[in-house]
């Protein structure tokens, strides 16, 4: 397992998980900087390890989720000694009851990327010190959704302060999209921070740092183009009403919006127009890996799978905001005003209750797992500790939950105003 930096190397590891043993093979190609895992848990995690001496101590260095038998992943600095360790982890998602513990193992550190708090109410907070200060020092104005690109940077859509924040991979944050005075901005290509957004309270990002923006109080999906421009992609005549979620093809043939009662369904050729209808109150919304649209009721306490023609398939929460729970099956179980989906490659997913202040994880089976608890606080817990603590309160109204491009994950709370990141990278004492 120890090698001497050749231009290729191949190293056969021993994979050691909770449920599933598997002899995956490392090949790695130090002039294109990368390595192919082949043989691990498909669907499952894949953990580097690395040491200075084959007896370690062994450190993790990187994850990665695996969708095929063989992936491809970016190698770590392996030092300038000459000489390094290395051995895989190969985690298994799939069916049975390690899967979940397998899940939080992967996982480490809880912490706060943005947001100070303040006061938990309906205002614009927004101060234009904290423009280009860290982004843990900036007061938030009920932020409703937080999601990042490729390169890392996390955009927030700052609902009260009527603006879009970035925050950079060195946590500085600044303004991407709005004036943070409301108004109604024009529809033509504009630099983004000279036009005024209305409460906006979804957003999508494109891997490019492409953004699309619900500017829910103007009944306008916005585009900003990583350069920095705005322009009005669509209009929904009908308004968007409550609208929080919003969903955007890559090649924006197809877009979907959560409209209250209704999902709106968009494409160039036609209209934003009624796609599925009968919802209580809808929160968010994303395609699953199968590309199916899944949808969350918060006031109907359900998460339903959406299918081609806009018919629903209840998949979570019983619509009510007690009973079943931890270990239970998802469909038997209480999700006070879930609001918040996010779907991981093999299928299993993540569901946030607003009013239920909680982080549940949905498994392969439709097993529930709680993942995070909280309560009502309007604060933030368990800071720079290991995340998993189920009796501890840890968050506090939970509005959305995304995945960045490393696996980490982050989640928007309450209205004091936070975005709260999980680490992809196992807890280390």
């Amino acid at each position: 397992m120890g090698f001497r930096f050749p231009a290729l190397f191949t190293i056969g590891c021993l994979a050691i998980a909770a449920s599933t043993i598997a002899q995956p093979i490392i090949q790695a190609d130090r002039a294109r900087h990368e390595a192919r895992l082949t043989g691990g848990a498909d669907g499952g995690i894949f953990t580097l390890e690395r040491a200075d001496q084959i007896t370690g101590p062994w450190l993790p260095v990187q994850n990665q989720y695996i969708t095929e038998t063989a992936t491809v992943f970016p190698l770590p600095d392996l030092g300038t000694s000459g000489v390094a360790f290395l051995r895989g982890v190969s985690r298994d998602l799939g069916t049975g009851g390690d899967a979940f513990q397998n899940l939080i193992e992967a996982y480490g550190i809880l912490d706060t990327v943005a947001g100070a708090g303040g006061a938990p109410f309906d205002i614009n907070k927004w101060d234009p010190a904290f423009e280009g200060g860290p982004a843990t020092d900036a007061l938030l104005s009920n932020p409703h959704f937080a999601m990042a690109d490729k390169a890392g940077n996390i955009y927030i859509a700052d609902k009260q302060s009527h603006a879009i924040r970035k925050v950079s991979p060195d946590g500085i944050i600044t303004t991407a999209a709005g004036t943070s005075e409301k108004g109604n901005g024009t529809d033509k290509p504009t630099p983004a921070t000279e036009v005024a957004l209305n409460q906006p309270n979804g957003l999508w990002v494109r891997g490019d740092g492409t953004v699309y923006i619900l500017d829910t109080g103007n009944d306008k999906v916005r585009r900003l183009s990583p350069d920095g421009t705005l322009r009005t992609l669509f209009s929904v005549s009908q308004g968007v009403s409550t609208g929080r979620g919003i969903w955007v093809r890559d090649d924006e043939g197809l877009a979907y919006v959560a409209c209250g009662t209704t999902v709106k369904k968009w494409t160039p050729s036609k209209s934003a127009r009624d796609f599925s209808t009968g919802y209580a109150e809808l929160g968010n919304l994303v395609v699953d890996p199968g590309g199916n649209l899944v949808v969350t009721d918060r006031n109907g306490h359900r998460v339903y799978r959406v299918d081609s023609t806009g018919a629903q398939t209840p998949i979570a929460g019983n619509g009510t905001g007690f009973g079943g729970g931890d270990g239970y099956d998802a469909l038997e179980t209480g999700l006070l005003e879930v609001r918040g989906v996010w779907f991981l490659p093999n299928g299993s997913y993540f569901l946030a209750t607003h009013r239920g202040s909680q982080v549940w994880y949905v498994d392969v089976d439709g097993i529930i797992h709680l993942f995070l608890h909280g309560y009502r606080s309007g604060s933030r817990r368990g800071d720079g500790s290991y995340f998993y603590a189920p009796q501890d309160a840890r968050v506090s109204e939970v509005r959305a939950i995304t995945m960045d491009w490393q696996g980490n994950l982050l989640i928007t709370e309450n209205d004091a105003g936070f975005v709260r990141k999980v680490t992809f990278l196992p807890y280390i004492e």
